[in-house]
């Protein structure tokens, strides 16, 4: 692969323990139904990577070890790679913010970017570290192709970051657990170029 180009792929955690709940802060193990939708999709793909890089958190984490031990690839773990902090919601589904805070709930759904649960991490510091940290893969794996396994929050601010969408819309990208986001970053005379190569496959 010529060295100017850098392939990425998002992976979304498989479904948790804890269920369909905020998970930002929270640490939780993958559930049986996780693990074979990770290993179902890459069990026989370790060719595509070179390289893996994953959010510490438990539900990334796991998964990330396993598959790097598993095909002897270097593994990386990011803080920056982490979820939005849920604040107040943590742990909380979103039938149980509802029954509590509804109008504060329904101004995050309209726009998570200007609303943030009590107690959350502020979404322009959250936006900041994750394109940090893409900037960063793009150039740090330069004529390689990185997996990272991360979170729906962080996978939406990158996808939103290249697409060049509004923050209000990130809500409208859908993030399927165990789902694969591929993109690839070009460089020539003229700059940097990010593309979206395919979406929830």
């Amino acid at each position: 692969m010529a060295n100017n180009t850098t392939h990425i792929g998002l992976l979304q955690h498989g479904q948790v323990d804890a269920g369909n709940v905020f998970c930002g802060e929270l640490d939780t193990p993958l559930s049986k139904a996780g693990w074979k939708q990770l290993k179902q999709a890459f069990g026989r793909g370790a060719a595509e990577w070179d390289a893996v890089i994953t959010s510490p958190r438990t539900q990334c984490a796991a998964f990330a070890e396993w598959f790097a031990q598993k095909y002897d690839l270097p593994l990386v773990r990011d803080e920056r790679l982490r979820e939005i902090h849920f604040g107040a919601w943590e742990g909380c589904s979103p039938q149980q913010v509802m029954a509590v805070h509804p109008e504060q709930l329904a101004q995050w759904w309209l726009n998570p970017a200007q609303s943030a649960p009590t107690g959350g991490e502020n979404f322009g510091e959250f936006r900041a570290r994750v394109l940090d940290v893409w900037a960063e893969l793009a150039n740090a794996y330069r004529g390689e192709r990185v997996l990272a396994v991360t979170h729906a929050g962080v996978i939406r601010v990158i996808m939103a970051y290249v697409l060049q969408m509004p923050d209000e819309r990130l809500l409208a990208l859908n993030i399927e657990y165990g789902a694969l986001t591929r993109l690839r970053v070009l460089r020539d005379r003229s700059g940097e170029w990010a593309s979206l190569l395919a979406h929830g496959c």
